[in-house]
């Protein structure tokens, strides 16, 4: 019985975390569009746009600790941090996005040309801010991430 307990607990923080980096996602794609439209979104060192962004990030790791506890929140930001969440950013560009935007994730991610994922592990570790980080990186990254996130709700 204990160990159905602890396999049922291990489903819900994953369909918890899961959940939460698909809205931030969600989150991260119509708000950064709405604000390209809008001229909100700058990308000097302020930015408005990642402050909010930012300010939700928080928002939703506060509520998945009070909901589900440390590992669940982690485990959320673990994904973010290996670009996890921007992987989802881009699917939901293939989906919403018509004509000639379609397609953000080949002409910039699988193309070699993504500058701004310095903030990532790898960005940290291996190059500054403004370098290429490669394709075959960033999905490796992102399965990586995705893997210790899993762990953590696990262990």
């Amino acid at each position: 019985m204990r160990l159905l307990i602890y396999f049922m607990e291990i489903i819900l923080n994953l369909v918890f975390t899961i959940s939460a980096a698909v809205v931030f996602a969600l989150f991260d794609y119509f708000g950064f569009n709405i604000s390209l439209k809008k001229g909100w979104a700058d990308f000097s060192n302020f930015n408005k746009y990642r402050v909010v962004q930012g300010l939700f990030q928080l928002l939703l790791t506060a509520l998945l600790f009070f909901l589900s506890g440390w590992r669940t929140a982690s485990a959320f930001n673990i994904i973010w941090w290996t670009w996890g969440c921007d992987f989802m950013f881009y699917l939901y560009c293939e989906i919403f996005n018509y004509g000639k935007d379609r397609g953000n994730f080949r002409k910039e991610v699988m193309s070699n040309s993504v500058k701004w994922a310095w903030w990532t592990p790898y960005g940290i570790m291996f190059t500054k801010k403004g370098d290429v980080i490669k394709f075959k990186i960033l999905v490796l990254q992102a399965v990586l991430g995705t893997l210790a996130a899993g762990l953590v709700l696990i262990v």
